[in-house]
């Protein structure tokens, strides 16, 4: 059979056009979030709508790294966020290790039971940043893109103060993973960033920098927060982290809020609209 060579060009181009419509849909990732110690700071409504604005409805996953692997999903304005883990204070309790093998348990449940891509990218609030990393090396070549939220990349020397260590009642485990003795003794060397990271992604990283009188975050942990970091270790803070632990050697910083503190980074989109504009979907 002859084909004629106008058939054959349009035949072409519509080959191209499929090749790169499919290379499109294949560089696509999903979006996943890790909160931080004991959950806290809760993603506000306002951030996860941004979330699932760039990223589309049923394209972002929130998991909560207690024991549970509940499946559960949520509607915010019209869009769906699947979710893994009862959302209480019961996730982000325990050592950086178990919590990244908790995450790995999730994220494998996510993608057999609600279509979470093999690749995806992640947002990480505070400790699940140091989470987020650990995961990156148990599962290499996965992790295609990481922002970090006030993660004390260096520890948070509030470890190590006895009021704020209280407050945290029953997460010990985590806690010692965050002094900055085990984190920046150990953890760093051993996991340096960015770790064996999926198609060439990078991590980023974000800071709030917040003053004594605006801190206050979910209960006043964070007006303790400032004042203990600001009194005994002479340092500024968002109230949980020192503002110059939340970077690292690996990862390129992007955004310092000044106006923030810790659990605000969590709350406002302009936060979110920084961090998603350095993980396109």
């Amino acid at each position: 059979m002859k084909l004629n060579f106008k058939k054959f060009i349009l035949l072409l181009l519509a080959g191209l056009i499929f090749s790169g419509m499919a290379a499109a849909s294949a560089a696509a990732y999903d979006l996943v979030l890790v909160h931080g110690l004991i959950n806290k700071h809760h993603w506000s409504d306002s951030f996860l709508d941004e979330c699932l604005k760039r990223y589309g409805s049923g394209n972002v996953y929130a998991i909560y790294t207690n024991d549970s692997t509940q499946l559960w999903s949520r509607w915010i304005n019209g869009r769906k966020l699947h979710c893994c883990g009862p959302n209480d204070y019961s996730a982000g309790d325990d050592s950086v290790a178990r919590q990244a093998q908790l995450m790995r348990t999730k994220i494998q449940r996510l993608q057999q039971y609600r279509g979470l891509d093999q690749k995806f990218k992640i947002i990480a609030h505070s400790m699940g940043g140091l989470v987020s990393r650990k995961y990156i090396y148990d599962n290499p070549y996965t992790v295609a893109g990481l922002v970090t939220l006030g993660t004390p990349h260096q520890g948070s020397p509030l470890a190590y103060v006895g009021d704020f260590v209280d407050f945290f009642v029953g997460a010990d485990a985590a806690v010692k993973n965050l002094k900055p003795s085990w984190v920046k003794g150990y953890f760093n060397p051993n996991f340096p960033a960015p770790g064996p990271m999926a198609d060439g992604g990078r991590i980023y990283t974000i800071r709030g920098d917040g003053d004594g009188w605006d801190c206050w975050g979910w209960a006043g942990e964070l007006q303790v927060g400032w004042n203990s970091l600001f009194w005994i270790y002479w340092t500024d803070s968002d109230g949980a982290v020192p503002r110059d632990a939340s970077q690292i050697s690996g990862a390129t910083h992007i955004a310092t809020f000044w106006s923030y503190d810790h659990y605000e980074l969590v709350r406002k989109s302009s936060v979110t609209s920084k961090a998603l504009d350095y993980l396109p979907k």
